[in-house]
């Protein structure tokens, strides 16, 4: 087998040494030559012309050691350079503003990509174009444009296989020409397609691409089986080629972290496009049948991830019992999974509930993708409205006053702040009408508003994009057969639409209700006015009210009552959400997904917002994700886990879960037994999700104290993994107190 440490090195050293401010130095001033090249042309023709130009002139490195080929240039500027590079990120004419529009956060149709390589999807378009008549000009540029763009794809990858013969790597560049010039044949021409697009989009043309990069244990296994049995494959050559694919994501990344991160802390997605965004590549699961995808491909790739990469995230879809039916399989993902920071889980019956009950059919519905962050969508079939690929230019075109608007103006910390809003209206109620269930009722009629207006933005700005679906191309498009087949533009013209409806501050919400049920419905210890009297106050001067708030139970200690009420405020969010879509979706086939996550904007909202009814203080962060308050978990994992399991199964799409763990407790060999025990039962029992990170808060203080000997450090922040000492302090702290 071959030695692929040093592939393995080059990675992680791109990971944890690149300079800080390194820059995709060869797009830059390509793209800053030729920016206003174009600007005469239709949107589809400027795409296709400096794509095209751009990927005939960026260099083709090949390295002796790539099994994979395909690399960007990255290095620091010189002071000029540095003036010419800040001159062009400023300038109306940078090319992702108006021609490389966004194509990331979504995934493509892989399997045609594979089954037809680029010959075939090129075929497809030249047989729509041949049969449009001559006056649906719109079309036929889309078309033209796109037949450019599989031209400059082929070129792009025939120039690396030139490099691949001068560095007399026949194989490799036998691969090369294999992947573009037919439908790819063999497991590793079809590896080697999947990566040249991956890494056209992601390291020229999409600032934070957050692609899913497909199923490929059940997209790939025919094709590995096939050369398996034939003996042009082993198992261990396999092996080889999954490990290079991974450290080639890896090699195309900055250093930093992108949602609290700045210009001064990170390389930023203005220098390198991919700089902190992951890919999603999914495993297991069941297909459009129901039939389980679980295969020695899915064990292949689970065997080779390498626990100090932070991308590709891989996301299992765990099939219930996968641990009784898989039990080897089952140890090395979740034996790796304390290892690695870039595992999350996914209950697959559970999301695919949920996308029944939206409205699709089962069969689309087991298709579902993770297409960013802690969301899971329809996958080839559906487009994200607010960040899908064009969704910024569509968006542009309208009226101001008809833009669509992401952010709730009226609340705009999340529905911790809706809580507070709703419990000064409920105690202007008269004395008979103050209970828990008027409370409920106040607070979500709050959340109805919101998605009602959400509903009706969206809408209205669908009805604008498919005014004229073929005015705006986009690489994603060039991998859709729908697309293709239509010549327009999948923001346009997909099957589904959908925009994420988020409850945000799930847990911090909870723990208000439980505080007024229990302190003011049925121990009555305080009155309405006397607890929002004393958050309004910062509880100053209010010790007694602070210590009963903070007494009261809290979601994730598994009691009746809490659990109770974490149950009874996802549901009926649940419930509504999908009722208030339902309309939409059968005459539009547009709803809003209904998930609980925050990013990372428990930090920002929390350091914004006062005080809350649960004995949070003013400026302290709010709850995140799924996850209970910092604190509220005093019973014990076990605990936490019933507490989250409250959450009602099929009622939403997505929902992160960080299970947080300190790796000494599980770090031998019977330890990873019990963690895999643990995961599993959770999955099992009916748990959504779960995304794991092994450290302990004693380890990352050191990192903090010394950051030079932790480098190797990974640890999950919210949908991606990052280098613990590249993370800044408040983020760092954060993360040191999940721990806790």
């Amino acid at each position: 087998m071959r030695d692929m440490r040093i592939n393995i090195a080059e990675a992680e050293a791109a990971l944890t040494q690149r300079p800080l401010f390194s820059v995709s130095a060869e797009r830059v001033f390509i793209l800053d030559e030729i920016k206003s090249k174009y600007n005469g042309l239709p949107q589809p023709l400027r795409f296709s012309r400096t794509l095209g130009e751009l990927l005939c002139r960026v260099s083709t490195p090949v390295e002796p050691h790539d099994l994979i080929a395909g690399r960007a240039v990255f290095r620091e500027l010189d002071p000029q350079e540095e003036a010419l590079f800040e001159s062009f990120i400023a300038s109306p004419d940078y090319p992702p503003n108006d021609t490389f529009l966004g194509s990331g956060h979504c995934t493509y149709s892989w399997e045609t990509v594979v089954e037809e390589g680029i010959t075939g999807l090129r075929a497809r378009a030249q047989g729509t174009l041949a049969a449009l008549p001559p006056e649906d000009s719109d079309r036929k540029i889309f078309l033209q444009a796109t037949l450019e763009l599989y031209d400059a794809i082929t070129a792009y990858a025939l120039r690396y296989a030139e490099e691949a013969d001068r560095q007399e790597l026949p194989v490799l560049a036998q691969n090369l020409r294999d992947a573009v010039l037919s439908a790819p044949s063999h497991f590793a021409s079809a590896l080697q397609l999947l990566w040249l697009i991956t890494l056209i989009n992601c390291a020229y043309i999409t600032e934070n691409p957050t692609l899913t990069v497909g199923r490929l244990d059940k997209l790939l296994y025919p094709l590995y089986r096939a050369d398996v049995d034939s003996g042009i494959l082993t198992e261990d050559g396999a092996s080889e080629l999954i490990t290079d694919y991974y450290c080639k994501h890896n090699l195309i990344m900055g250093r930093g972290e992108h949602q609290l991160g700045d210009e001064t802390n990170s390389t930023t997605f203005k220098r390198i496009l991919n700089f902190d965004a992951p890919q999603y590549l999914l495993l297991g699961g069941v297909d459009s049948s129901g039939s389980i995808v679980e295969n020695e491909l899915t064990e292949l790739f689970a065997q080779n991830i390498v626990p100090s990469f932070k991308n590709p995230v891989i996301v299992v879809r765990y099939v219930k019992d996968m641990d009784k039916r898989a039990p080897r399989l089952w140890s090395i993902l979740s034996g790796k999974a304390v290892d690695s920071s870039a595992l999350m889980f996914y209950n697959d019956e559970g999301v695919t509930a949920a996308f029944e009950k939206i409205g699709l059919d089962p069969s689309e519905a087991r298709e579902y993708a993770h297409f960013g962050c802690n969301w899971c969508s329809t996958g080839a079939n559906g487009a994200w409205m607010v960040g899908g690929p064009g969704a910024d230019k569509f968006n542009k075109s309208l009226p101001k006053d008809q833009r669509y608007v992401y952010n709730r103006v009226y609340a705009p910390h999340g529905w911790a702040e809706d809580f507070m809003i709703s419990l000064r209206a409920l105690s202007q109620l008269p004395p008979e009408r103050i209970s828990i269930d008027e409370l409920y009722d106040i607070f979500f009629s709050r959340m109805e508003r919101c998605v009602v207006e959400k509903l009706e933005n969206t809408s209205r700005e669908l009805a604008h994009r498919r005014a004229r679906p073929s005015a705006v191309l986009t690489f994603t498009d060039l991998f859709l057969p729908d697309s293709l087949a239509r010549a327009e533009c999948f923001s346009a013209s997909a099957k589904y639409h959908f925009e994420i409806q988020a409850f945000q501050m799930f847990g911090t919400t909870v723990d208000c209700f439980i505080a007024v049920d229990k302190l003011v419905m049925r121990e009555k210890r305080l009155s309405l006015e006397r607890l929002i009297e004393a958050a309004e106050a910062n509880f100053e001067g209010y010790g007694y009210v602070l210590a009963l708030c903070r007494k009261a139970d809290k979601y994730g200690m598994d009691t009746a009552l809490s659990n109770m009420h974490a149950a009874r405020v996802a549901q009926r969010a649940s419930e509504l959400i999908i009722e208030k879509s339902r309309p939409y979706f059968e005459r539009e086939g547009l709803f809003l997904m209904p998930s609980i996550q925050s990013d990372t904007w428990h930090l920002k909202y929390g350091e914004e917002y006062g005080a809350t009814a649960d004995g949070r203080l003013a400026g302290r962060a709010f709850s995140q994700n799924t996850n209970p308050s910092a604190g509220a978990a005093v019973n014990g994992i076990t605990a936490m886990l019933n507490s989250v399991r409250c959450i009602p199964k099929g009622g939403f799409v997505s929902g992160a879960l960080n299970l947080d763990i300190n790796k000494s407790e599980f770090d031998s060999e019977n330890g990873r037994r019990l963690f895999g025990a643990l995961l599993s039962t959770h999955l099992n029992l009916g748990g959504l999700h779960a995304q794991v990170s092994a450290a302990g808060a004693e380890t990352l203080r050191a990192a903090q104290e010394d950051p030079q000997s932790y480098r190797h450090l990974r640890v999950r922040v919210t949908g991606y993994s990052g280098v613990f000492v590249d993370i800044c302090k408040r983020l760092q702290d954060d993360i040191i107190q999940r721990f806790e």
